[in-house]
């Protein structure tokens, strides 16, 4: 299972209706966040926060206020593919969306663009993500970001804790 193609703008995924998509009973899309536009508007005007600058280091902030558990610890050497590296087969839910992640960034790195290390801007408003304007990489790596901290979230429910410090050479 892929999330669709980098190419596509942060508001084009937005935009664009799809189906909720399960692989192994994981959630990886759902309808619940593609808004209509009046009620984006009035849900941004009523909790809106300035935008903030990001990079692989505000991945841990857009984690954070989205999942409500602490990035590095939660997630830094959780599974075979959360954190750096990865091998083997994602160990549940929660591992599928670092696996679906790493993907993304190596899409984008295929195109040229350096995922660890480009700003991008984005806003964060009750919990929801929103990519700011930019380059074609900036927006892809702020869609790529903003899909994978939602895959966290809805499966939040896989998150298994014998998990979080797992040993990449038990990842076959």
């Amino acid at each position: 299972m892929e999330w669709p193609s980098p190419a596509r703008s942060g508001s084009e995924w937005a935009m664009r209706a799809s189906p909720d998509r399960h692989v192994m009973g994981c959630v990886f899309f759902s309808r619940t966040l593609e808004m209509k536009g009046l009620l984006t508007l009035a849900w941004f005007l009523a909790c809106s926060v300035p935008a903030v600058p990001g990079s692989l280091l505000q991945l841990k902030v857009m984690i954070e206020k989205v999942t409500r558990k602490p990035a590095l610890m939660s997630y830094g050497f959780y599974g075979c593919y959360c954190g750096w590296g990865g091998q083997g087969t994602p160990k549940d839910c929660t591992d599928w969306c670092c696996w679906m992640h790493d993907r993304c960034y190596a899409r984008l790195e295929k195109k040229g663009c350096n995922a660890l290390t480009q700003v991008y801007r984005y806003r964060i408003a009750c919990g929801l993500v929103t990519c700011g304007r930019g380059s074609l990489c900036q927006m892809q790596l702020c869609a790529c970001d903003r899909h994978f901290v939602y895959c966290l979230k809805r499966n939040m429910r896989s998150y298994n804790p014998l998990y979080q410090y797992f040993p990449n050479f038990l990842c076959i």
